[in-house]
């Protein structure tokens, strides 16, 4: 009866029902593709190969984003909390701004790197100048997303996301299924819902007056100075999460397939961590509003604990149903990665309750500490994977990506205990 109460309880709060429409428009968004799986996993629309190679290609795109972004969400998130409008959106323009140069500097890099891009992962030469323009495209889409989250714009933030989502999968469906383009149907998926979203960004943005033609250098400069480490801190996130299926595809040219079955395990695995951002997408701005005042200490504690309820239940509640999906619906040839995805899934449960105590560093920009931790973290998961994942191969990806989490958690931890200590000391 004590479990049943609680759970009742859980049900009946109102944090629950506040955030109970950002959760499901992210985790619906982020999470149909888990529901897609029987389609994805059939052979004769996307091979175990197939679906390696767009695990690689969806990996090396998470790591071009924060090459773009330099950190300008984090930045946004915070910023929208403190900044008055106009000097808020002197730096949102600013952002903008920065990104595009760098979506430049990106074709330039990838151009210089094409033949090597081509030997090892296969990449055609259109990719060269896709791979930039769709990471522009994710930064300007996050920038949309952050915006209407901190605006607590509801209904808009369902809509942009649940059409996004539609325009993405379905399309992805339909050239999958119907007309048998194999992974390039996935890509073109991908590329028109990015587009179709920000065309609605980008009217709303000069609607609402967040884009100006005020561009000074000392904005640049300060979001600049701002992004460098929060870049670390994404490219270490990116280490941590997708470094593991590039090394695989690097060491292991011949075995997509094997990489295929991972990453689908990763895939179901990583839900856990798309929940994690969808009920963040409350508490984060809520943490942002509370560091605001003087007496803190018992509202972000009574937060907390809400948050790691709520994160837990859901986390049992996916791990059942990633093994009923394994058992009884997924296609018996990724049967074997099972034991990746429950490793997988442990990891996300780690870092969604590390990274709670990692965005104080964020608010505060506290770029030293979080300059440190990311240097750190990125140098030993790249260490890691690569011993793991040469000696070991799939079973060591999976390992390593546990063992870098929990580096992550000890060191946000060492970088956060004062702050730990004066919340949980305060009774």
């Amino acid at each position: 009866m004590p479990l049943f109460s609680s759970l009742q309880n859980i049900r009946k709060s109102i944090v629950v029902r506040s955030i109970g429409i950002f959760t499901f428009t992210n985790f619906f968004s982020k999470g149909i593709s888990f529901l897609l799986i029987p389609i994805f996993t059939n052979p004769r629309f996307l091979t175990p190969a197939d679906n390696g190679f767009l695990s690689i290609f969806s990996s090396t795109l998470i790591f071009l984003v924060p090459a773009i972004t330099l950190g300008m969400t984090q930045s946004a998130i915070a910023d929208f909390h403190k900044k008055p409008k106009e000097e808020f959106a002197k730096g949102f323009t600013t952002s903008f701004a920065i990104a595009a140069i760098m979506t430049l500097v990106l074709i330039a890099v990838l151009f210089l790197a094409k033949d090597f891009l081509n030997t090892k992962y296969g990449f055609p030469s259109s990719f060269i100048y896709l791979m930039p323009a769709l990471a522009f495209l994710t930064f300007s889409g996050e920038q949309f997303i952050v915006l209407l989250r901190n605006k607590n714009d509801v209904k808009l933030f369902a809509a942009a996301g649940l059409s996004e989502t539609f325009i993405e999968y379905t399309l992805s469906v339909i050239l999958i299924v119907v007309f048998f383009y194999g992974w390039i149907g996935r890509v073109w998926g991908i590329a028109i819902s990015l587009i179709a979203v920000n065309i609605f960004a980008i009217i709303y943005y000069v609607k609402n007056k967040y884009l100006l033609l005020d561009i000074s250098k000392s904005q640049i400069w300060e979001e600049v100075k701002f992004g460098i480490p929060v870049l670390l801190f994404q490219l270490c996130v990116s280490a941590i999460n997708f470094s593991d299926k590039l090394l695989l595809g690097a060491f292991f040219v011949a075995k997509k397939a094997d990489i295929g079955i991972y990453s689908i395990a990763f895939l179901m695995g990583s839900v856990v961590g798309t929940m994690v951002q969808s009920i963040l997408l409350y508490f984060q701005p809520s943490l942002y509003r509370q560091l605001k005042n003087d007496n803190y200490t018992l509202a972000i504690k009574k937060d907390f604990y809400r948050y790691l309820k709520i994160l837990t239940l859901a986390t049992v509640i996916i791990i059942v149903g990633g093994f009923f999906v394994y058992q009884f619906l997924i296609n018996k040839i990724y049967l074997t990665g099972i034991t990746y995805f429950f490793i997988i899934a442990l990891s996300s449960y780690i870092w969604g309750i590390s990274y709670y105590f990692f965005m104080f560093l964020l608010f505060h920009k506290q770029k030293r500490k979080i300059l440190a931790q990311s240097l750190i973290s990125l140098t030993t998961t790249v260490l890691i994977n690569i011993v793991l994942i040469k000696k070991y191969f799939i079973m060591g990806a999976a390992w390593g990506n546990l063992v870098n989490t929990l580096i992550f958690s000890l060191l946000t931890i060492l970088f956060t205990k004062n702050t730990i200590k004066e919340i949980f000391a305060n009774r």
